[in-house]
C-alpha cells in the first residue's frame, strides 16, 4: 500500500498537508509526487488497490491539469484537496471520483481523519 501525495513544492497548502499524512503514514509508504508529469508516470505504472492518491489542486489550473490524467485515476481511493468552494471548482473536483473533498484554506484534520480510516480498513 502507497499513499501518492501529488503536491507542488511550494510553501504553504502543500506542505501542510504533507506534515499531517506524515504523521499518520510511514515515510516509506508516501510517494511524493510534485510534477503532473511525474504524477502521470507514476499512475501509468503498476498500482495496487489498496494505493490511495491524495491530491492537491492549489488553483484552478492545477486541477485542470489533474483532470488530464483523471483516467488513470479509477482504481485507487482519492482524497481531493481543492482550491475554493466554487460550485464549478466542485463539479471538475467530483469528475475525478474522490472518496472525499477537502479544501486548501483546511487545517487538513478531516483529510487525516479520512486517511486513518482508508488505512485502518487495509489492516
Amino acid at each position: 500500500m502507497s499513499v501518492l501525495l501529488y503536491s507542488r513544492p511550494e510553501k504553504g497548502p502543500g506542505e501542510r498537508l504533507h506534515a499531517v499524512i506524515e504523521a499518520f503514514v510511514p515515510k516509506r509508504e508516501i510517494e511524493l509526487l510534485g510534477t503532473i508529469q511525474s504524477l502521470s508516470d507514476r499512475l501509468r505504472g503498476p498500482t495496487d488497490d489498496e494505493d490511495i492518491a491524495v491530491l492537491l489542486a492549489a488553483n484552478r489550473d492545477e486541477l485542470e491539469e489533474l483532470l488530464s490524467v483523471s483516467d488513470f485515476l479509477s482504481d485507487l481511493r482519492v482524497v481531493l484537496v481543492l482550491p475554493d468552494r466554487e460550485d464549478d471548482t466542485i463539479a471538475k473536483g467530483h469528475t475525478l471520483g474522490p472518496r472525499f473533498l477537502s479544501y486548501t484554506d483546511s487545517n487538513f484534520i478531516d483529510v487525516a481523519a479520512v486517511l486513518g480510516k482508508m488505512l485502518a480498513a487495509t489492516n
